[in-house]
């Protein structure tokens, strides 16, 4: 199989790309493993949409399919996945030592697009906020963030 020069400069970059969210998700990992209590919550809706891209970019068998496939099935620790722990939010551990610290971070439940029930978690300081889906009613989860998160302006139906 030959390949040209565009073939070859893709193939590159889907391998530094690999070897970049392979490095990413040892280092969260490492960050999840820090945490003596831990819990996840995520995000079918990103989950959904990596998979749907990969799946729609299978033009044809090829290793830059391969390359992708791995690419994406790579980057679902990282954007699928959040790690709430007492401490704070569990990012790659040379990310400011891993962790996002738990007093900047607030939160709320609410419903969201179609009436789905999201999490969403605000960054107090940048104004940004994160949404999470599943996972959001497993009571570890909800004690956790009752225990050691700020409400962001509401009362949570979940602990009365």
């Amino acid at each position: 199989m030959e390949y040209n020069v565009i073939d070859i400069i893709l193939i590159a970059l889907l391998v530094i790309l690999c070897i970049t969210a392979l490095i990413l998700d040892i280092s969260e990992f490492i960050s999840w493993s820090k945490a003596k209590e831990k819990v996840f919550v995520g995000n079918w809706i990103n989950i959904a949409v990596t998979m749907i891209l990969a799946l729609a970019l299978q033009i044809r068998p090829s290793i830059i399919t391969i390359l992708f496939l791995v690419m994406v099935v790579l980057l679902i620790p990282i954007y699928g996945f959040e790690c709430l722990s007492p401490e704070g939010l569990r990012y790659p551990i040379f990310m400011n030592k891993g962790i996002s610290p738990v007093e900047i971070h607030s939160y709320e439940y609410k419903k969201g697009l179609f009436g789905i029930e999201h999490l969403y978690i605000y960054n107090d300081k940048t104004n940004r906020k994160l949404s999470y889906n599943l996972g959001i009613k497993n009571m570890k989860a909800v004690k956790m963030l009752a225990d050691w998160y700020g409400k962001h302006g509401y009362e949570n139906p979940l602990t009365r």
